[in-house]
């Protein structure tokens, strides 16, 4: 039993990295059995109307996958990322409390802006999207030639 779910993980994994080649294959090779098929006219004619549904349904599905493995990847990005600078941030913070024992009323406000400043990078990884990115583009267009 265990081999048959493994086997069905691997054929779906497989699936998903093909999806749209799969759909691509299945949409042709239907096109050409109704091609070679022997249909009185009035229902090729339907059959075709069917089958341009057909790929215009398979093209919002390849692309509607392809938003959701775009929007998966981002996903995993924003959480390594997040992980990095936060681990990075944690250890700017412990140093600066250290040396906090013996700082200036000056050294204290330096602090604290460090620590604002480190909580608002926090903030925008905790954030980061699809959308925070094209607001972003819209923002500076300039920085993206």
């Amino acid at each position: 039993m265990k081999r048959l779910s493994d086997m069905s993980a691997r054929l779906r994994a497989r699936l998903t990295d093909h999806f749209e080649l799969f759909l691509t294959a299945v949409g042709v090779f239907l096109t050409v059995r109704l091609v070679f098929s022997d249909l009185p006219p009035g229902q090729q004619g339907l059959a075709h109307a069917f089958l341009i549904w057909l790929q215009g349904f398979l093209i919002w599905t390849v692309h509607r996958h392809a938003t959701l493995r775009r929007q998966a990847m981002i996903e995993q990005m924003r959480l390594m990322l997040q992980d990095r600078v936060n681990n990075q941030l944690t250890v700017m913070l412990g140093m600066a409390e250290i040396r906090h024992r013996d700082m200036t009323t000056d050294g204290r406000e330096d602090l604290e802006i460090a620590t604002a400043a480190a909580r608002t990078v926090a903030h925008e990884l905790e954030t980061l999207s699809i959308q925070s990115l094209r607001s972003w583009e819209r923002r500076h267009p300039n920085l993206l030639r």
